[in-house]
């Protein structure tokens, strides 16, 4: 099966299909799909589940899924990875409801549409949609009312735990995100110990599960971190290399190199016309 891997903390997306593109596949993101209009059939995890829009689902990473469309559909596809929801705003009032909404996004399962106060969420997806380039403060407060709508309607009905594979891989990679600027943490001893897995085992799970290594996925999750740096910050190669855990700036510049044609600086100038 497919794995579509996401580094970027968050991504959204609002278009109109006819027909669905995507084969069926599973993430290593949350996601929020709102649905503004169109019917079809929503196939999540073995499970067909019609729908006619105005309506809502909301996917865990394990779940596999793909559209059938009968006409043609509305999407706002709102895509996080966990560490999304830690990322900016007052932590003093971020820190109760993050876990609770953790908890209810691990368990989303094929049953999660939504229908119920759906039209007062869209005013909030519009917004969402209209406003993720402009203003990250904007969006990360705008996408907290919108979850807490959504756990006050699911807050009496939390789904089960999904196949215990795609559970203890989620938990992997969400460990991953956490931990990404601590490069001891996220070591495969270090892994292997701490979700039980032997050293050799681990690698081989990691690999069946997502379709990549667990090496390669740390270091392209890093890459897409220090990209960010690169082009939206003004921190210097100093400062973000020591920010994502390189033992120094040379370091940080041979493993970009790894990737790119270029030295961080001159792929700084490159995306931000500096001169």
């Amino acid at each position: 099966m497919k794995r579509y891997i996401q580094h970027e903390y968050l991504k959204v997306s609002h278009f109109t299909a006819g027909e669905w593109e995507h084969p069926v596949h599973n993430h290593n993101h949350f996601e929020l799909i709102f649905i503004h209009k169109g019917s079809g059939m929503h196939c999540i995890s073995g499970m067909n589940i019609p729908y006619t829009g105005p309506c809502l689902f909301l996917l865990a990473p394990c779940d596999a899924h793909h559209f059938e469309i009968t006409a043609p559909t509305t999407f706002t596809f709102i895509k996080f990875i966990n560490v999304y929801l830690h990322g900016s705003g007052n932590m003093r009032l971020q820190q109760s409801w993050n876990q609770e909404l953790d908890q209810l996004l691990l368990q989303a399962r094929q049953k999660r549409m939504i229908t119920e106060n759906i039209h007062r969420m869209e005013p909030l997806i519009r917004l969402v949609a209209a406003e993720w380039k402009e203003s990250s403060d904007t969006v990360f407060f705008l996408l907290q009312a919108l979850f807490t709508m959504i756990r006050q309607v699911t807050e009496h009905e939390l789904p089960g735990a999904g196949p215990k594979n795609n559970v203890r891989v989620t938990h992997i990679l969400n460990y991953i995100h956490e931990h990404i600027h601590q490069a001891g943490d996220i070591q495969v001893e270090q892994l292997a110990e701490l979700f039980g897995f032997s050293k050799h085992y681990l690698g081989a799970f990691f690999k069946e599960q997502t379709g990549s290594t667990l090496r390669d996925y740390v270091n392209h999750y890093k890459l897409q971190l220090l990209e960010n740096r690169l082009q939206y910050s003004v921190f210097s190669l100093k400062e973000i290399s020591h920010e994502l855990g390189f033992n120094d700036q040379s370091h940080l510049n041979k493993f970009f190199r790894r990737y790119h044609d270029m030295s961080p600086s001159a792929y700084r100038e490159q995306v931000q016309g500096v001169i």
